[in-house]
């Protein structure tokens, strides 16, 4: 164990899929962790799922750095056989399955418990354990809808609700999942203890939404009428700025910079509410005004007056700014099938080093030789079971 790297040593058994179970086992190898991914033949089904091929997808990229994979055959007995050795010494064992599912396998917390009794077993869910959504499939865009959350994210051009397409509540919960793991394995260190947790999408939905929900209750479900005003993106002669008049003081400058002085004096702007009430006269005003100059024209005037704005950038434009260079946000590494992809570096764990093993994500099966070598298993017994499909290696490219 080391400052750096805490869990170095543990070992952790991911068969998630998906996003949140994976993140939550790529943020335990970013702190050290061994982490083997369980895959089936075709892989985790995000090796399916946004741009890439041979399995080496951008979802699949971001929530698996670090790990090693095994793919096999839980439906064939020598691999149902294979994992339980391995949770048999896992520290950690996550899976995501509908509700019984892991039962029916005889990989559940009970079972897994009886024989390894410390192992901190993470279970994902979409709705949770119990209630009638409890065997209901979920994914980030049926509980932004189940929440309420698209119902903050209504398109102005056709008033209905859309999805934030970005898989929030998925990364949330991801994160939040870890957490809990990270403060079982504190616990297990004076106790020997290992323990349950069951986290869902909806738990990851809610808290997301903490301060909307209580907003909800304390005004009866009334929309709020308050707040700063605006806060808005307007086109320019060459992209996008976002602007947001957050304090009333910002809102004589503003007004004076779209061309129209007078209306700081006006008493009924003088406050986001008012100024909410003439909404849509302010943001034609504001539009047409900068509609007339480049972005940094006004990103400069903004700057000047204290108004907090920002251009709205491409990610390409993401990647290339001095800042984000500057504070090393991204780490840039050569991926198998992939080629060179960015990994954020978040607070905590060190930053990622190109090209080392720790920044690599594995193909699917890309270390079934090793571990069942590590598990006792002779190269003679690991070729028979290649050859009658208990286990695979990477899929060919294509």
């Amino acid at each position: 164990m080391s400052h750096e790297y805490p869990f170095e040593g543990l070992r952790v058994v991911d068969a998630s899929q998906g996003i949140v179970g994976p993140s939550a086992g790529m943020m335990l190898a970013r702190y050290g962790a061994d982490v083997i991914k369980v895959e089936p033949q075709a892989g985790d089904w995000s090796r399916g799922i946004t741009a890439g091929k041979d399995g080496m997808t951008a979802m699949a990229l971001a929530t698996n750095v670090g790990k090693r994979s095994i793919a096999l055959d839980l439906k064939q007995r020598e691999g149902a056989d294979l994992l339980h050795k391995l949770a048999k010494r896992a520290d950690v064992f996550i899976e995501n399955f509908r509700t019984g599912v892991m039962a029916r396998l005889g990989f559940d917390y009970p079972s897994v418990c009886a024989y390894n009794p410390g192992v901190v077993y993470l279970s994902v869910t979409g709705f949770g354990q119990v209630g009638p959504m409890q065997s209901q499939p979920a994914t980030d865009a049926i509980l932004q809808a189940f929440a309420g959350m698209m119902n903050i994210n209504k398109g102005r051009q056709d008033g209905l609700p859309h999805r934030l397409e970005c898989w929030p509540i998925d990364v949330f919960s991801g994160q939040m999942a870890f957490q809990a793991v990270a403060m079982a394995l504190y616990a297990r260190r004076d106790s020997g203890r290992g323990r349950y947790i069951d986290a869902s999408l909806l738990q990851g939905a809610t808290a997301l939404q903490t301060v909307r929900l209580i907003e909800h209750v304390m005004t009866g479900g009334a929309t709020v009428a308050g707040g700063s005003f605006p806060i808005a993106t307007f086109r320019t002669t060459d992209g996008l700025v976002n602007v947001s008049v957050l304090k009333d003081h910002l809102w004589p400058p503003f007004c004076r910079m779209i061309g129209r002085p007078e209306w700081a004096d006006e008493p009924s702007m003088a406050t986001g509410a008012g100024r909410r009430a003439r909404g849509e006269e302010i943001l034609r005003v504001a539009a047409e005004a900068f509609a007339t100059q480049p972005s940094e024209f006004w990103c400069a005037q903004m700057r000047e007056a204290g108004i907090l704005n920002e251009r709205v950038n491409t990610f390409g434009d993401l990647f290339s700014h001095k800042q984000t260079e500057d504070t090393g946000i991204f780490t840039w590494s050569e991926q198998a099938v992939a080629g060179r992809v960015p990994h954020p570096n978040i607070p905590g764990p060190q930053p990622l080093v190109a090209d080392a093993p720790s920044s690599r994500v594995p193909r699917i099966g890309e270390h079934t030789r090793d571990v069942l070598g590590e598990l006792g298993y002779a190269v003679e017994d690991i070729e028979r079971m290649f050859a009658q499909a208990v286990v695979f290696g990477p899929v060919a490219n294509t």
